[in-house]
């Protein structure tokens, strides 16, 4: 396993387990056989967001973003920069109330109206800074990979300088005849 270097973390704001417990009580009122549930679960569900909250990470290396999360279910993305298309700052009603944003990372890959390669960090502070970060970085890895590859002839400059030599020939053959 290679170690990269962590260029930038994205902190999360202690405010989110709040948001987690709100939309788990949501999630209780829409059942009607739930809705008893709910004085237990203000009671213990505190617990269970604080750690939901803790276990949340993502770390800006320089060729991926790790996505961590999860005490019980856990889950890992490594997102190669190169594949991401696009990063939205999203603010709800709910979010904009409690003051936060999250952070919809798209990547190629995902099509329309599917979940597939997307990953959504909720509560990010300062969650435009890190999206420009992250975009700034993405640009470097992108624009690194095209400068190599033209450097052999194989980049997107040294295939145009092809396809331009061929259509010249292909045009001093037409007049030739």
């Amino acid at each position: 396993m290679r170690k990269e270097t962590v260029l930038a973390s994205a902190q999360f704001d202690p405010r989110l387990p709040g948001y987690f417990m709100l939309q788990a009580v949501c999630v209780l009122l829409m059942g009607v056989l739930t809705i008893p549930l709910i004085p237990l679960w203000l009671l213990f569900g505190r617990a269970v967001h604080k750690k939901q909250y803790e276990s949340f990470s993502c770390d800006l290396t320089e060729r991926s973003l790790n996505l961590r999360r999860g005490f019980l279910f856990k889950v890992q993305k490594n997102i190669p920069l190169d594949k991401i298309t696009d990063l939205a700052v999203n603010e709800g009603p709910v979010l904009r109330y409690l003051g936060l944003c999250s952070l919809k990372i798209e990547t190629a890959g995902g099509g329309q109206g599917s979940t597939m390669g997307q990953a959504l960090l909720p509560g990010v502070v300062d969650a435009v800074a890190f999206r420009d970060r992250v975009l700034n970085q993405r640009d470097l890895v992108v624009v690194g990979a095209g400068v190599s590859g033209a450097a052999d002839g194989t980049g997107d400059d040294g295939v145009l300088v092809e396809i331009r030599d061929t259509l010249l020939r292909i045009e001093k053959a037409l007049d030739d005849r």
